[in-house]
């Protein structure tokens, strides 16, 4: 199982769409690291056998994760730029993403072409201004726009509903700006033009 867990793991970099794998291709490495585990548990922590199996559990889990990852990736992309992945080469745990993905962004787009629900929520998002209580990353509003990435302290405006779910958080305080859209054009006020 190594060997084509390897093989996979290698062939998959250098691929644009995901790579032919067997159906039950996640089963049997599951199975393999932890048969690894059980082995290495079993024997004596302190001979070489031991530890190579350790280092090998290592080694498979890594290759294991940033396989699923890479294929995750590819799939993601593909279908987000309207480029089918060919399902016959996907394990039985990536098919049922495939079809879910698949209907999500053809729903998406029909809704789009017909000027259905996104387009108008977002030209009707009301925006809060809150400070941030903790480093906050990006974050997609519901007019399904990017915001942030923020730093504590950091003063922003959001959609209403992704403020008072910072707020609720204890991520955020709502601040009040109610009162500054009264200044008049027309009072001086000193500039400083260094």
């Amino acid at each position: 199982m190594y060997n084509e867990l390897y093989k996979a793991w290698k062939s998959e970099k250098t691929s644009i769409l995901p790579e032919h794998l067997p159906n039950d291709f996640y089963r049997r490495a599951t199975n393999y690291l932890k048969g690894l585990q059980e082995d290495s548990l079993s024997s004596d922590p302190h001979t070489l056998q031991s530890r190579l199996l350790i280092r090998e559990r290592e080694i498979v889990g890594r290759l294991l994760d940033e396989l699923r990852e890479e294929r995750l990736r590819k799939i993601l992309e593909n279908e987000k730029n309207g480029i089918s992945v060919p399902e016959d080469g996907l394990t039985v745990e990536e098919q049922p993403l495939v079809h879910a993905l698949n209907s999500s962004l053809t729903t998406l787009r029909e809704r789009k072409l017909h000027g259905e629900g996104v387009s108008s929520a977002v030209e009707h998002t009301e925006l809060a201004v809150v400070r941030f209580l903790q480093d906050i990353p990006e974050i997609v509003g519901t007019d399904l726009r990017i915001y942030g990435p923020y730093k504590k302290e950091d003063v922003g405006s959001l959609p209403t509903r992704n403020a008072q779910a910072l707020i609720k958080q204890g991520a955020a305080k709502p601040i009040d700006i109610s009162g500054l859209s009264q200044i008049s054009e027309k009072e001086n006020y000193p500039i400083n033009n260094k």
